[in-house]
């Protein structure tokens, strides 16, 4: 994984990370059939990820609180609209909820 410390920091926070835990949490609550599977693990694995990297790349800096805040809420947001999306039967009952 030392490749990963080569890349730009701002590249890796904005392009590799949030596809790659936010995936991982559809593809839990996929596999579960669960939509609040996907939050749960993407939250844990964005908030592990995250820890990890910084504390490899960077590791004399503090993380930012409002870094982690961001993790800990856009993401799992981002990834319960993704997994009730996937497991809704169809579109049509899936906004059947709005009307």
């Amino acid at each position: 994984m030392q490749w990963l410390s080569t890349l730009d920091i701002f590249f890796v926070q904005l392009i590799l990370i949030p596809p790659f835990v936010i995936s991982l949490g559809v593809i839990a609550a996929l596999l579960s059939s669960r939509v609040f599977i996907g939050p749960i693990v993407t939250l844990i694995s964005a908030l592990e990820l995250n820890y990890w990297y910084f504390s490899t790349t960077l590791p004399e800096a503090d993380i930012p609180p409002m870094m982690v805040a961001y993790w800990a809420i856009l993401f799992p947001l981002m990834s319960l609209c993704c997994s009730w999306l996937a497991l809704a039967p169809s579109t049509k009952q899936a906004f059947k909820v709005f009307d």
